[in-house]
């Protein structure tokens, strides 16, 4: 049975699962209305700096995810 598990969060600001032996960043955005979490897959060397380093390696994946969210996968609050 495969699981999301949660890794490491900051409310608000970003989320990291692990599923199915990959790695998820989901960073919630409040606009465009009605606020989206915005989702992206680590790739492998993402994957192998994140456990090596932690969130930091992270940073600015995280900003880009916040100022180009149309680029990545977008769930809705609704």
């Amino acid at each position: 049975m495969n699981t999301k598990k949660l890794l490491e969060k900051k409310d608000w600001h970003y989320y990291v699962y692990e599923e199915n032996n990959s790695i998820t960043l989901s960073v919630p955005i409040p606009k465009p209305n009605p606020g989206f979490d915005i989702l992206y897959t680590l790739n492998e060397s993402e994957k192998e700096k994140y456990v090596s380093t932690g969130i930091k390696s992270l940073e600015n994946r995280i900003e880009d995810m916040k100022t180009n969210f149309s680029n990545y996968e977008m769930n809705s609050w609704r």
